[in-house]
C-alpha cells in the first residue's frame, strides 16, 4: 500500500478516513446550498418591475407552470386550419359558436355589445323553479369545481382584473367576515376552455343549482356568465348577472398579430373588453394555490405569467384600494 498523508505506512488510518469523509460532506453540503440559493434567486426574479408587494406565503407557493396544463404554452394562439368550435344549449339544442375566425376576432372588441342578445343555456321554467327551492351552492365551491374540470382537461382559465388584485393584495376572494370583496369572479379563458365550460352547464344545474348564459354577437359567443339560479331574474338585457351569489364571468382571449405586422403574433386580446396585452405578460400560464376564508379546500388557480407587472399596467398602484376599473379597448404597453 502506498502511504498517504493520513496513512503512517502501517495500514489505513481511521481518523484520516473520517477527515476525508467530513471534507467530502462539507463540499457536498456547500454545493447544495449554492444550488438552492440560485434556485431561490431565480424564483424571486420571476416578478420583475413590481411595487414591492409582500411575499404571499399562502398564495404563491410556486411560480412554475402547471405540468401539462397548457400545450402549447399559449393556448389562445389559433391554428390557421383550426376547426370551428361549437356547443349546444340545453334549453333548445341550439348551437353556439366560439369565435375562431381571426379577421373577425381582430375587428371585434367594442365591449358591452351583444347585438345577438343574451342566450340562456337552460330554459326559463327550470331556472325559476330551481331558484325558488333555494340552497344554491356558494360561488367559491362552484369556481373550485370548474377549475378542477378545466385542469383535468389541460385547459386555460386565468384569474383576471379585480380578482387578480384581491388574491394578491387581500390574499383572498373574501374579507375577514367571509363576504366577497368583489361582485363577481373575472376569468380569462382560451377558446377551447370557453366551449368546454359551456358543456358543463347541465352538471352545474344538478350539482349546484347554477346555470349560465352567453352574450352573442354575429352569432358568436363573446362572453359567458355563470350564476346561481337562486334570486336570479331571467332577463334578455346585457348586464351583470344578479343572484344570491357573486357570478363567474369568462372572457374569451386570443393571440392576434401585432398591428402593422401580420406575421408577428404576440398580442393577447380579451375580445369582450377589447383590451390588448403583450403576450409575455400573460403566457406561459402560472400556477398558484390559495387558502381562502370562503372555502375549506385550497383553491388551485391559474394566473398570468407576470401578474404584478400586468396589474401595474392596468391600474397603477394596485396595492392601494380604488374604485378605478380597467378601461375597455385599452392597449396595454409595458
Amino acid at each position: 500500500m502506498v502511504p498517504t498523508s493520513d496513512d503512517d505506512g502501517n495500514g489505513p488510518n481511521p481518523l484520516g478516513l473520517e477527515r476525508k469523509c467530513l471534507t467530502n460532506n462539507v463540499f457536498l453540503l456547500g454545493s447544495l446550498v449554492f444550488v438552492l440559493y440560485n434556485l431561490i434567486g431565480s424564483f424571486e426574479m420571476t416578478y420583475p418591475n413590481t411595487t414591492s408587494p409582500p411575499l404571499q406565503r399562502q398564495l404563491i407557493l410556486r411560480k412554475d407552470l402547471f405540468p401539462n396544463v397548457v400545450s402549447p404554452s399559449n393556448p389562445t394562439r389559433l391554428s390557421p386550419n383550426m376547426a370551428k368550435l361549437w356547443f349546444a344549449s340545453n334549453a333548445d339544442e341550439r348551437k353556439y359558436e366560439v369565435p375562431t375566425d381571426m379577421e373577425w376576432i381582430k375587428k371585434y372588441g367594442r365591449g358591452l355589445d351583444a347585438d345577438g342578445g343574451v342566450r340562456y343555456l337552460t330554459n326559463r321554467t327550470w331556472i325559476e323553479t330551481r331558484g325558488k327551492q333555494g340552497n344554491c351552492a356558494g360561488a367559491l365551491q362552484v369556481f373550485n369545481w370548474i377549475m378542477k374540470q378545466v385542469i383535468e382537461k389541460n385547459g386555460c382559465l386565468m384569474v383576471a382584473y379585480g380578482q387578480l388584485i384581491h388574491i394578491h393584495r387581500e390574499e383572498d376572494f373574501v374579507n375577514k367576515l367571509g363576504k366577497f370583496i368583489d361582485d363577481d369572479i373575472d376569468l380569462w379563458a382560451s377558446p377551447e376552455t370557453v366551449a368546454h365550460v359551456a358543456t358543463l352547464e347541465r352538471q352545474l344545474n344538478s350539482k349546484f343549482g347554477w346555470t349560465m348564459r352567453c352574450f352573442v354577437h354575429d352569432d358568436k359567443v363573446v362572453l359567458v356568465q355563470i350564476f346561481a339560479s337562486c334570486e336570479h331574474t331571467v332577463s334578455s338585457r346585457a348586464g351583470k348577472s344578479k343572484s344570491s351569489q357573486p357570478g363567474i364571468e369568462l372572457y374569451p382571449m386570443y393571440t392576434i398579430p401585432r398591428q402593422g405586422n401580420e406575421t408577428q403574433y404576440d398580442v393577447v386580446k380579451d375580445i369582450w373588453r377589447g383590451t390588448e396585452f403583450p403576450e409575455h405578460l400573460i403566457f406561459p400560464v402560472g400556477k398558484a394555490t390559495l387558502t381562502s376564508g370562503g372555502i375549506e379546500e385550497p383553491l388551485d388557480l391559474q394566473i398570468p405569467n407576470h401578474p404584478f407587472q400586468l396589474m401595474e399596467c392596468l391600474y397603477g398602484n394596485w396595492m392601494v384600494p380604488s374604485s378605478k376599473h380597467a378601461s375597455n379597448h385599452m392597449k396595454v404597453v409595458c
